[in-house]
């Protein structure tokens, strides 16, 4: 059987592609919310799926059976899906890749994403990531960018990373369409730490509106940004009621922000898990 499985193939208008994958690249489910959000406000399908067969251990990741009546099953397995939003009135279509990260043979699924958006005329792409970092959810959403252009940082207002160590298929998946002769950029959005119980609304709309300032897209975040008000209006209400969570929060206010303070850790465990435990309490729950 084919690596890729295709449902359909799409006849495309000079499109762009916007990967993003859940796993140890998607800190708050704020990478994954980008795709979620624009498939469901677009209501597509998958167009093509990586055969999950050869890149997932399922003993790591068991399929889910769901019993619909009695003696019919359906199994659904761990996946990555190419999805089309093709809008006429647009210069640009949308190509939305997004899956799980795979456990094994992350070198030949990165050829077969690069390989396949390459066959569908894609010549431009973003890779969306996110990390838990020591930042401030009252300031704007920071985003770090990857690019091998020299102008990229400046040009889009993104902070510049030379960050080492281990990685994800975010990364790998990004180098490959690099290597692949595709222009494209890696977003990476920096979301509270002590905020990690729940998606983050705030961090999904920052890295949509950059993506789609860089691939010269529409995307409707009305939706996004909705949440992320309500979201807002309950952690206003939790800093109101806890003085170390204001504290806390002021604190990472005034810090100097660079992407390895960021990652450091210098704060106060405990006084994370109080502010943890206090918002996912009954009165505070986010």
């Amino acid at each position: 059987m084919d690596d890729i499985i295709w449902h359909r193939k799409p006849l495309l208008s000079e499109p762009v592609a916007v990967l993003a994958f859940e796993g140890w690249s998607d800190a708050g489910n704020t990478a994954s919310g980008c795709i979620e959000n624009l498939c469901s406000s677009h209501d597509v399908d998958p167009f093509a799926e990586v055969n999950s067969e050869n890149f997932y251990n399922y003993q790591m990741r068991r399929p889910i059976v769901d019993v619909k009546e009695i003696g019919e099953r359906n199994f659904h397995w761990p996946q990555t899906s190419f999805y089309s939003i093709e809008d006429y009135k647009s210069t640009n279509d949308i190509i939305l890749v997004f899956g799980e990260e795979p456990a094994m043979r992350w070198k030949t699924y990165s050829e077969h994403i690069a390989n396949t958006l390459i066959e569908l005329g894609v010549k431009k792409a973003v890779t969306l990531g996110a990390f838990f970092g020591q930042v401030a959810h009252t300031l704007p959403v920071p985003i770090f960018g990857v690019s091998d252009d020299p102008t990229f940082n400046s040009r889009y207002n993104v902070l510049p990373t030379n960050y080492s160590g281990p990685t994800g298929i975010t990364s790998v998946v990004g180098h490959e369409l690099r290597n692949s002769g595709i222009e494209t950029s890696g977003l990476w959005a920096a979301v509270p730490h002590y905020l990690s119980s729940g998606s983050y609304p705030k961090g999904i709309s920052a890295l949509l509106n950059k993506s789609a300032e860089i691939l010269k897209i529409d995307i409707d975040d009305t939706g996004i940004q909705s949440e992320g008000q309500q979201f807002e209006t309950k952690i206003k209400k939790a800093m109101e009621n806890s003085e170390d969570l204001a504290e806390y929060v002021a604190k990472l206010e005034d810090a100097e922000l660079t992407l390895e303070d960021t990652f450091s850790d210098d704060s106060d465990d405990s006084l994370v898990q109080q502010i943890e435990e206090f918002l996912n309490n009954e009165s505070g729950e986010i």
